[in-house]
């Protein structure tokens, strides 16, 4: 016995939102100093900033959204390493998101492109000798 299937009418949906076309790197900066050994530091102070910054959004439906990190590691008030990182996500708009291009750009697209960054000064600092430096996440939203 079939069981009584209710009719439904196909809508012509069409998908929206925005798709990541790539991130990259567009400026790498890095110190370090010369007789930092990492076996003598205990307590090493890290501050970071971070500066999303979101650009005019094409025509054609693509923006890019660029976000800097400048990173600072101290002990006893004696810089150990200094590094200042831009990446660029270049993204897409198709169709009507439900989301605005400026909240995008200003909390979702930063998040994106944070990862990389991370990782990037990650990678640079072991392959200076520094150690494990892992970034705290952080949460773009205002």
């Amino acid at each position: 016995m079939e069981k009584d299937q209710p009719n439904i009418e196909k809508q012509d949906v069409k998908p929206s939102g925005y798709k990541v076309e790539s991130v990259l790197l567009l400026t790498s900066n890095f110190w370090r100093d010369i007789n930092f050994d990492i076996q003598s530091y205990t307590g090493v102070n890290s501050k970071i900033d971070v500066k999303p910054e979101g650009h005019e959004t094409t025509p054609e439906g693509k923006f890019a959204v660029t976000l800097t990190l400048k990173y600072e590691a101290t002990y006893n008030s004696e810089d150990i390493c200094k590094a200042e990182i831009t990446m660029i996500g270049v993204f897409e708009k198709f169709g009507e998101p439900p989301l605005p291009d400026d909240k995008f750009k200003a909390i979702n697209a930063p998040a994106i492109i944070y990862p990389f960054i991370r990782e990037h000064l990650h990678n640079t600092c072991l392959k200076a000798g520094i150690g494990n430096v892992l970034l705290p996440t952080i949460n773009f939203k205002p």
